[in-house]
């Protein structure tokens, strides 16, 4: 009897807690899923748009987004889900939703479900910077972080955690990064479908492959780069006075 109250009393606060989700047997949450969004594609880097003067130099919690994933990333200039001229060192499959939990605490601890309350030292670290999504479009399936703030709000818990819908610039309610489009055949205002997932229900794909192979090939080329100057300096020809 004690059980089937507790199980029962569970079920009643879960369903009481706005940002609530349902656990997993494998004791991982299992998000709903938000239908039919439509998704507009942003990137790091990327300047003004006609519907917003924002850029995305910087993100929403990170102010060097652009000098730390290494560089523009170009939606023009790929090679396969990577910019073309240079190695990327954070992950190329990221996403931006309507949310910023550093900017309203209070609605993040009333929605976000993963919140715990920060100590002094860490309230301004988001605790929703990293979370992965999954994103399903005409069959197709990909995985990518959070990691930015958008499109058009940031104060639009109801919907990200919720089952409020976005009403505004056509009902647009997710960012997607070039790679993100490229895997899904995005064209432009598409409808797709999105969950939050834990990170151990993430399958392996092009989402995890290239964040770790880019920070080495960068470290290689950075000691390349370091080696060269070094021997230039040594074995560089004396330079005398003229008449020496």
């Amino acid at each position: 009897m004690q059980l089937l109250l507790g199980s029962v009393a569970a079920g009643l606060l879960l369903s009481l807690c706005p940002g609530s989700r349902v656990e997993a047997a494998s004791g991982n949450p299992s998000y709903p899923w938000h239908k039919q969004i439509v998704t507009t594609v942003f990137w790091i880097g990327q300047g003004r748009t006609p519907i917003s003067a924002a850029t995305n130099i910087a993100s929403a919690w990170d102010v060097h987004w652009t000098r730390n994933y290494g560089g523009l990333d170009d939606p023009s200039r790929r090679v396969g889900f990577l910019p073309r001229r240079f190695a990327a060192t954070l992950n190329p499959f990221y996403v931006a939703l309507p949310f910023n939990d550093v900017a309203y605490p209070d609605l993040a601890r009333r929605w976000v479900p993963w919140y715990r309350e920060p100590s002094r030292g860490n309230r301004y670290v988001s605790q929703c910077k990293g979370r992965w999504v999954e994103i399903r479009h005409k069959g197709k399936v990909a995985y990518a972080q959070w990691e930015d703030v958008g499109p058009l709000r940031a104060d639009f818990p109801s919907y990200v955690f919720g089952s409020d819908r976005p009403q505004m610039y056509n009902g647009a309610g997710l960012d997607v990064a070039p790679a993100v489009r490229d895997l899904l055949g995005l064209h432009g205002l598409d409808l797709t479908d999105w969950r939050f997932v834990s990170e151990g229900d993430v399958p392996s794909g092009p989402w995890m492959k290239y964040g770790e192979q880019a920070i080495l090939l960068r470290a290689i080329l950075n000691e390349e780069r370091k080696a060269a100057a070094e021997s230039s300096r040594l074995f560089a020809p004396a330079l005398f006075p003229a008449g020496r």
